[in-house]
């Protein structure tokens, strides 16, 4: 049986959303100011004489290389583990609207159960405590 990972979308989009912009932005922001540092150190206080200033060049662009490798694989990495932890509550949340539109429809001999591993499951017992005390119709 195939998995669907975007059940809710919406909710689960505005949740992978935050995901990445809490990526992004303190990653710009570090970088940013790591070269602003880097630049500002080597211009005026350092005052590096042209042989060393020629050295340095390689290993910044080394560094560069590793930061343009690294974080895409990191931020691939950090996406796809956002998708499964959404997909934690947005499968339930599915699954919880199935059961209750059984119940609205007049089965009130509807189960809530989620998967081993999910989220809210202390709503679904409570939910089935409700319809445990439902009178029942015959």
């Amino acid at each position: 049986m195939r998995k669907q990972y975007f059940i809710k979308g919406p909710i689960q989009g505005r949740y992978l959303i935050a995901i990445v912009i809490s990526m992004i932005v303190p990653t710009l922001l570090v970088s940013g100011c790591l070269y602003y540092l880097i630049a500002t150190l080597m211009a005026q206080q350092l005052a590096l004489p042209e042989s060393i200033y020629g050295h340095l060049i390689p290993v910044l662009k080394r560094i560069n290389l590793y930061l343009a490798v690294g974080l895409p694989i990191i931020f691939i990495a950090i996406f796809f583990y956002g998708v499964l932890i959404s997909h934690r509550f947005a499968g339930p949340m599915y699954r919880l609207e199935k059961d209750l539109d059984e119940i609205i429809a007049g089965n009130h001999k509807v189960r809530i159960r989620f998967r081993k591993y999910d989220r809210l499951d202390n709503i679904a017992e409570k939910l089935n405590k409700v319809l445990d005390n439902l009178p029942q119709s015959h």
